[in-house]
């Protein structure tokens, strides 16, 4: 910290400046000024997103790299403009700095913010630096746009509606429960091990999914990421849509490692899965008859048929191997109170 004394908040903001490479084409004006300038284009809406990360609550320096925890910062914030059909245009971040970390570690937390910005194309506009007596305070403002016909929302699912979701579920919450118990011996390759913690401190949003779907003319009646477990994001669509659902407990997509670790471990694997937060992929919903299109767009993706709506509000149930449906109790995942 004592670089960072020395180069004060706003030699800090310019040595950061310089480091940060990534462009978008809506920001007119960026770092600099007071505001951040940005220009809409065409016939779009603007969407805003924040999320707050809390050194102890949401992750720990312990285990994580700070340009790990960068790439992280911006992606979760991508997530949610993924849900919304949208496209991520420009970045604002604050940053409570306690004494503790040296001017090396921001450096490198810029440095995974710069990649996460390249990758998604998002320019880091401007921000807010304050001291912070204990903890790395990190806070994300993402802007985006949507066509305003294609925004997506939680309402709108039917009764018929399929259930379908991108990628594979409880990786991240199988990740997070290794690095807890690191000093444990798992049963499990090494490859694999590494494979689900990687995907909890480096999740990738599915943007590129979610512009496909936005680009389509199919007709998606709901859509949300998975942030805090799959029960309890599809929760929020039933809730908002005022309709029910069942998920077919042999459908949900688990990855090889994520079957491996728990098989070999005797863990409950549908648990993670059903109630495992971050792993940042898709739930959306569409009429039956937009199926075979939805399948053929995704050709070379992991998507999944997952279940149907229902038309009882606010009920989740479970189909199990024998068909019979066992209704969900907990239908709620993380919860910060």
């Amino acid at each position: 910290m004592n670089d960072l004394k020395k180069l004060g908040e706003f030699g800090f903001i310019g040595n950061i400046q310089k480091q940060l490479k990534a462009r978008s084409p809506h920001v007119l004006t960026g770092i600099g000024d007071d505001c951040a300038v940005l220009s809409p284009s065409g016939k779009k809406q603007l969407i805003v997103t924040t999320d707050a990360l809390i050194e102890g609550v949401h992750f720990d320096l312990a285990w994580t790299s700070p340009s790990a925890l960068g790439e992280k910062a911006i992606a979760v914030n991508v997530s949610d403009i993924s849900a919304m059909g949208g496209e991520p245009t420009a970045a604002l971040i604050s940053l409570g700095i306690p004494a503790k970390l040296p001017l090396k570690f921001l450096q490198q937390f810029y440095k995974g913010i710069d990649s996460a910005c390249k990758q998604y194309n998002i320019e880091l506009c401007g921000g807010d630096t304050v001291a912070s007596k204990k903890d790395l305070f990190i806070n994300i403002v993402l802007l985006g746009q949507t066509n305003a016909s294609r925004t997506f929302y939680r309402t709108g699912a039917q009764t018929g509606d399929l259930i379908y979701v991108t990628g594979t579920l409880g990786d991240s919450a199988l990740g997070l429960k290794l690095l807890k118990s690191r000093r444990k011996k798992w049963n499990a390759k090494e490859s694999d091990l590494k494979f689900l913690i990687k995907k909890h401190l480096q999740p990738t949003a599915r943007l590129k999914e979610s512009r496909v779907l936005a680009l389509s003319a199919l007709k998606i009646t709901a859509m949300i990421d998975v942030s805090d477990g799959l029960v309890q994001d599809l929760h929020h669509i039933c809730q908002s849509s005022k309709v029910g659902a069942v998920l077919n407990l042999q459908s949900l997509p688990r990855s090889k490692a994520f079957q491996r670790v728990s098989s070999f471990n005797k863990l409950n694997a549908n648990e993670l899965a059903f109630h495992g937060g971050e792993d940042y992929e898709l739930v959306f919903t569409l009429p039956p008859q937009d199926a075979k299109k939805m399948e053929k767009l995704f050709q070379k993706s992991q998507i999944s048929l997952i279940g149907e709506i229902l038309p009882t509000p606010d009920s989740i149930f479970i189909k199990e191997a024998d068909g019979k449906l066992k209704p969900v109790k907990k239908l709620q995942g993380y919860q910060h109170f």
